[in-house]
């Protein structure tokens, strides 16, 4: 069965959150998004869904039929270099992971899981087919001042996956 894919702004504490889910109907992607609010233990203020997977632009379809063909029922995000990527189950969170390579440059990526870390920071890289590159994924926590907290929570709650960076202003997709 081939799934769709929905985008779903939250309102929330006068902020609106935009997520993305995988469903195969607009009923179960609001059933979806009910219960990962319940599980996290989180209050809306209300929601609204758009089926996007038919009018996307070309530069964020890669990985889009895979996903609708193959994902579970859940949250999803797109990220530059690799696609549409299906969050991690049952949880939907988002983790925070520091890539550290043996040359001594640093990248801190958002994912469902530390796998899928190793997999955008390889694509971001550009590395080609038989170069090795020697890394470690670390917990992005750990380290981080006070203020680099800023922005943190917003940003795992829906993501998107993929590199970021911390500026005056908070966390931000790395461009």
């Amino acid at each position: 069965m081939r799934m769709e894919l929905y985008k779903c702004d939250v309102r929330r504490g006068g902020q609106i959150y935009t997520a993305f889910v995988v469903a195969p109907g607009e009923e179960r992607a609001s059933e979806v998004m009910t219960e990962i609010e319940i599980i996290m233990n989180r209050e809306n203020d209300g929601f609204t869904l758009e089926r996007v997977d038919e009018t996307l632009p070309d530069d964020r379809c890669a990985g889009l039929d895979a996903l609708l063909e193959t994902a579970p029922v859940g949250l999803a995000s797109f990220c530059e270099g690799v696609g549409w990527i299906a969050h991690a189950l049952p949880a939907p969170k988002l983790n925070f992971y520091r890539i550290e390579e043996v040359q001594g440059d640093g990248y801190f990526v958002v994912a469902p899981s530390g796998d899928v870390a190793a997999q955008v920071y390889c694509g971001r890289c550009g590395l080609e087919e038989g170069e090795a590159r020697l890394f470690r994924i670390h917990d992005g926590m750990d380290g981080l001042k006070n203020e680099a907290l800023r922005g943190l929570p917003a940003l795992l709650e829906f993501g998107p996956v993929g590199i970021v960076e911390w500026r005056k202003s908070g966390w931000s997709m790395k461009s």
